[in-house]
């Protein structure tokens, strides 16, 4: 066969494999281990939703961010990780939903040994998938709705239609941004593939959280509304009310977490 022919075929098996990657639901991840700063209380139940190679050096060190970008296309994936401290016989576990866009439920299965262990779950999964952990969505926007704060996804339908919504939303600040004619409120958050300005409404305390947050993950609440533009058609602007860190806490220094017969406590030492 010729060599330009088995060239070909070969370019072509490639980009088939990259393809099937890339359409997959999800896939686990079981050759890279976050930092400490990812463990959390409730990352059984509550995980990171990494959508940008800045998020993932903040979890991860050099050889393992490397590891994990390598097998990631934030174009149409984000990453879930579930890192926690428990009993040695914690799992979880999830299924895919039959539909399309697929919805895959997670399920946090508590041990009732009273060995105390770390435990990392990494999944791709892609970003038009719904994820849904112990029956609540996994998403970094939330909504307000009868003063209950629930997960939501892009659009919101209020929005489309020209009115206010109140929103939560976790994401990475950058501040000190400077447009043409002006037209910028000077701060904005990311997530995923969208960016909202940010207005301050000059209030000193959130423009000082501005500054020292200033390319870190945050997360902020407020009303969220678009405006027309000169050299942007549609501008959306989050009025915030709140400004406060996205980083995950971690367990205080002087505590360990047990579990006797599955039922969590803390002693301190």
């Amino acid at each position: 066969m010729p060599i330009k022919v088995l060239v070909f075929h070969a370019m072509l098996s490639l980009l088939l494999f990259e393809t099937s990657w890339a359409s997959e639901p999800i896939l686990e991840i079981g050759d890279v281990q976050p930092k400490v700063s990812a463990f959390t209380f409730d990352g059984a139940k509550k995980p990171l939703v990494l959508q940008s190679v800045d998020e993932i050096a903040k979890h991860f060190d050099a050889k393992n961010s490397t590891n994990l970008k390598n097998k990631v296309d934030f174009g149409k994936q984000e990453v879930l990780v579930f890192a926690w401290r428990g009993s040695g016989q914690d799992r979880i576990g999830y299924e895919v939903l039959e539909s399309f866009p697929e919805q895959i439920r997670f399920s946090y299965r508590p041990g009732r040994t009273r060995d105390l262990r770390q435990h990392v779950k990494i999944f791709v999964v892609r970003s038009d998938v719904k994820c849904i952990v112990n029956g609540k969505l996994v998403s970094d926007l939330e909504i307000k709705k009868d003063g209950q704060w629930s997960s939501t996804k892009l659009p919101l339908v209020g929005l489309m239609e020209g009115k206010a919504v109140e929103v939560r939303v976790r994401g990475i600040l950058t501040n000190g941004i400077i447009a043409i004619g002006g037209e910028t409120t000077g701060t904005t958050i990311r997530f995923g593939k969208t960016t909202w300005e940010l207005e301050l409404q000059n209030q000193k305390t959130l423009r000082t959280a501005a500054e020292k947050l200033n390319g870190k993950p945050v997360v902020v609440s407020g009303l969220v509304r678009t405006q027309k533009g000169i050299e942007v058609a549609t501008r959306t602007i989050l009025t915030v009310k709140s400004l406060v860190s996205g980083l995950p806490k971690e367990p205080p220094k002087d505590t360990m977490s047990e579990r006797i017969m599955g039922k969590p406590f803390l002693r301190t030492n």
